[in-house]
């Protein structure tokens, strides 16, 4: 049994850590670096020897659910349009053991993301500073984990429900708008005016967004904050690939390509 997880995953992250997922990633990259240079960030460096959180984070918090969801939103639907999943299904393997493989390749390669996106910032930091400033650019490498994991546990869960790689990618990107953190803090503060929430009960819905979360997570010193995004992202990534999971267990895949 491990050794068809192990065989599945290696094929699952040769699929994921494709030139699609590298050239949008280096792009994010570069556009981190740039914006870095075109905002406050590298005065506030410069002069105070401190990294804001927007000028590292800005292009994720904009554009990371399509940057992620462009890395997982076919990784199940591409294999039923292809037939290959009905193959590997009557070689005897378990889905199971196929979702099982999907999820660990899935954390493996958002952590890579992470890395791959904080390395040239990082590097960038450390050429304006020196390495100890950048070194502190560490403490958002598992923020960022944790928000590049609710979004690719999303675009997992679409993989699976829109079954057809072309409606997977139409809900990712409807999905990625509307978690669009200035998009979103809309939803929250339209239901608060609906029902009267004081203010902090908004802010609190408001921390469903992934970037808002992330925010918090790399903000140690305010622990109420800090311990509802280490809940909220726990919550999240475990009940989308909860959902995913049940569903793929129960839907019909034989002949689906056909």
């Amino acid at each position: 049994m491990r050794a068809t997880i192990f065989d599945l995953t290696k094929r699952d992250l040769k699929r994921a850590l494709n030139l699609r997922t590298f050239g949008i990633w280096i792009v994010m990259a570069a556009i981190t670096v740039f914006f870095f240079f075109t905002s406050n960030g590298k005065r506030e460096l410069v002069e105070n020897g401190h990294v804001e959180f927007m000028a590292v984070f800005l292009p994720m918090i904009i554009f990371g659910a399509w940057a992620v969801m462009s890395v997982y939103f076919d990784l199940v639907s591409s294999d039923r349009e292809h037939n290959v999943l009905d193959c590997i299904l009557c070689s005897s393997v378990t889905k199971g053991q196929i979702f099982t493989a999907k999820i660990i390749t899935t954390i493996t390669v958002s952590l890579f993301l992470s890395f791959l996106y904080l390395a040239p910032i990082t590097a960038v930091i450390a050429s304006l500073s020196d390495v100890a400033t950048a070194g502190t650019v560490g403490k958002y490498l598992l923020p960022l984990w944790g928000c590049i994991m609710v979004f690719a546990a999303l675009g997992i869960m679409i993989s699976v429900l829109a079954r057809s790689s072309k409606a997977s990618m139409i809900w990712s990107l409807a999905s990625g708008l509307i978690l669009m953190p200035r998009f979103f803090v809309l939803i929250p503060e339209g239901i608060g005016k609906v029902f009267h929430l004081s203010a902090e009960t908004v802010d609190n819905i408001s921390m469903i967004s992934p970037g808002i979360m992330m925010e918090a997570l790399s903000n140690l010193a305010n622990t109420s904050s800090w311990s509802i995004a280490t809940i909220g992202f726990t919550i999240g990534t475990v009940s989308l690939f909860a959902i995913a999971g049940f569903t793929f267990s129960r839907q019909d895949e034989y002949n689906y390509g056909e």
